[in-house]
Parts: C-alpha cells; structure tokens; sequence
C-alpha cells in the first residue's frame, strides 16, 4: 500500500516536514553521490516512504522548548526555542551584552530539521536496513563467558541508530543532548 505524505505545520496527522516537492528542491541542489543517484531512480512511493521514516527517526530526538500545541503529531513546531546565533549584542564598557534572541515562532519549522529529514531520507532510501540494526554491528566478535569484545574495525563503528554524521549536525542548537549539544547535569 502507497503512503501518501501530509506536510502540514503543525497538523494533527502530519507525518513528514516537508513534502516530496520540498525534499526535492532541497536534494537538486547537492552533489551527487551513490545515495542522491539511488535517490533520483526511486519510486515516488519509495521516497515517500524514506520521507516518512526519516520524520519519525527525527521525532525520537529530545529538542528544547515544548510542542507548539498539545495536538499536533510532530515535535515541531515547538514554543520556546532561540534560533541558533540570532544574539543581538551590545557593548558595555568593552564587554558584550546580550540584549535580545530571537526565537522560532509557534508556526516555525527550523530550516535545519528540514534539512536533516531531506539528508536522512536520502540516506535511507539508499541504506533500507539502516533503522532496523541492532546495535551489535559495531563488533566484530561479542562473547558473555570471559567477556570476549572484539570491536569492528574493518568497516567502522555504525551503531544502533546509523544515520549520516551530517544529520547529527543539524540539530546543534536545537535538541537538549547529542552531539555538538553539551547536557549538563546538576548533582
């Protein structure tokens, strides 16, 4: 059965962020590489359905701020979150003064989320069982009698959760932990 894409912001049965059109736009411009070719020969269903599950690996992410409504399906948009270095500055006595931020507003989704759905999409059409590993990709050989631990190294740590190290990049600023974000635990 075909999925079909809703790209409504904030809708209450949204399931993607952007839709075949907008993903599209998105990936003309960039290099091509074997996931863009790979991209370019799929099925209009295949990259709905690369759309969709790039959209709910995003929603697993812990962002900052909360739901823009306690209705809509998606995590975006969300109340309470600064754009990324939107510092309006000021200088007293040659120090910076922080004087406004701006914020993404309750009808907003970041150019970055859009961004790192059309990056995972890409991906996954291209790499179907990315999603579906099981987290013991990254040994090569795993033993419990005497903890036997041989990490792969032939091919490189992927981890359970795969996705291309540009996706991680986008949420900088956005999400509450991971990579480029420092959580901070009081004791």
């Amino acid at each position: 059965m075909a999925i079909s894409i809703t790209a409504t912001v904030g809708g209450t049965t949204s399931n993607s962020y952007l839709t075949l059109a907008d993903a599209q736009t998105l990936i003309d411009g960039w290099i091509e590489d074997d996931n863009v070719v790979a991209w370019g020969t799929a099925t209009t269903d295949q990259k709905n359905r690369a759309l969709y599950s790039a959209t709910q690996r995003i929603d697993r992410e812990r962002f900052i701020g909360g739901k823009a409504t306690n209705t809509q399906a998606l995590q975006w948009p969300r109340d309470g979150v600064k754009k990324p270095d939107t510092h309006v500055y000021s200088y007293v006595q040659g120090f910076p003064f922080s004087l406004t931020a701006d914020y993404y507003t309750t009808t907003e989704i970041p150019s970055q989320v859009k961004e790192a759905q059309a990056v995972l999409a890409v991906y996954l059409n291209n790499n179907k069982s990315a999603l579906g590993l099981s987290g013991l990709e990254d040994f090569q050989n795993v033993k419990l009698g005497s903890i036997d631990v041989t990490p792969n190294l032939i091919n490189g740590a992927i981890g359970a959760d795969k996705v291309p190290p540009l996706f991680e990049r986008f949420f900088t600023g956005l999400r509450i932990s991971g990579p480029g974000n420092i959580a901070i635990k009081r004791s």
